[in-house]
């Protein structure tokens, strides 16, 4: 496991304090005992605690990974998935009032502000005969094709010129 200097720093202080304190003024005591090595009273309590801190972030640490590359799978399959749905907006410039925005079967009321929103199928935008987006009133339209590597986000669409 990947411990930053600065967890360590962390641990290393609260595990100094925490034996200062237990060592010190609540007169504990504490023993390790190994083949290798014997430690005894605050060293030993200091060791004990930094190595709980360290077990206990570590696990945290993890568990926190763990979930982070589960949301990104998550959105890795979302962005592969041609069913998903793809938010499409844009403005009309300059608004018009009653006019219609309609996308293949789908038809939203134009806002007075100009601004529309719909969502579509990835896989009709990627396809070889893209969708449209037309802008229509009762005397005449304009049409957008869409394109799929554009900002489907902020598509800006002319308003129709009088006597089309």
């Amino acid at each position: 496991m990947d411990v930053s200097i600065g967890a360590v720093a962390i641990l290393f202080t609260l595990s100094l304090g925490a034996a200062f304190i237990l060592f010190r003024f609540l007169q504990s005591t504490a023993g390790i005992n190994k083949k290798e090595y014997q430690m005894g009273g605050a060293a030993a309590g200091f060791l004990i605690i930094y190595g709980m801190l360290h077990y206990s972030y570590s696990s945290i640490a993890k568990s926190a990974a763990d979930t982070a590359k589960q949301q990104l799978s998550a959105c890795q399959a979302d962005l592969n998935n041609e069913e998903a749905e793809v938010a499409v907006k844009g403005t009309v410039v300059p608004a018009i009032p009653d006019a219609e925005v309609v996308y293949a079967t789908k038809t939203v009321s134009l806002g007075e502000d100009g601004i529309f929103h719909f969502s579509a199928r990835k896989r009709d935008l990627k396809s070889s005969d893209p969708p449209a987006i037309y802008v229509t009133t009762e005397q005449n339209h304009v049409h957008l094709q869409l394109d799929p590597d554009e900002d489907l986000g902020d598509l800006k669409i002319p308003a129709p010129k009088e006597g089309r």
